[in-house]
């Protein structure tokens, strides 16, 4: 056991937790709770009768950690992960970014379809994120991940994630693996 290196770890997990927990208390976590779409309400009427329609937002599907180094670990959240053929269903992605990164975030998969026409078995997905553009740099956000697939049945993708060149997690910890039951929709020929 080295002293010196003790106390150089130890000092370094400190000022990670302070970090940390600052950031928590200066920047706290996204709102997800239930929006309310303001066009559906009758401000006419009395409010025991308007009737309100709530949006729910789209389910956490990935979390995604940027470290300080720059490397990015995402994780696959529990919970549903249904599709229907044919139609695109959304996704959130949460974003812990401590390297305050404004590369853009980039999901690829060998599932993915190459063009209208590909009719190879094993690429079945299309996907797509918004926005689209780089990071803003902030210690936490979200983007939407839009998936639709081709085929229905339960599949299994693998997406991975990064932020540009040298992003890339050692041990393929910006891996995430994705099992996706997918209902046949009525007008499917499949």
């Amino acid at each position: 056991m080295n002293p010196r290196r003790n106390a150089v770890l130890a000092v370094a997990v400190m000022i990670t937790a302070v970090g940390v927990i600052s950031a928590t208390i200066i920047w706290p976590p996204p709102l997800t709770a239930p929006l309310l779409k303001e066009s559906t309400l009758d401000v006419s009427a009395r409010p025991s009768e308007q009737a309100r329609t709530v949006q729910q937002p789209a389910p956490v599907l990935i979390q995604v950690a940027i470290s300080p180094e720059a490397r990015v670990k995402a994780t696959a959240t529990a919970g549903q992960r249904d599709l229907r053929q044919g139609e695109w269903s959304e996704f959130t992605i949460v974003i812990d970014n401590a390297a305050g990164i404004t590369a853009p975030l980039v999901v690829e998969s060998e599932q993915l379809l190459t063009s209208e026409n590909d009719t190879a078995r094993d690429r079945w997905l299309r996907l797509e994120i918004e926005p689209s553009g780089p990071l803003s740099g902030a210690p936490r956000e979200t983007r939407t991940l839009r998936l639709l697939s081709r085929d229905s049945g339960i599949r299994t993708a693998v997406l991975n994630i990064n932020a540009g060149q040298g992003t890339q997690d050692l041990g393929f910890r910006s891996d995430v693996m994705l099992s996706l039951r997918i209902t046949k929709s009525k007008g499917a020929l499949r």
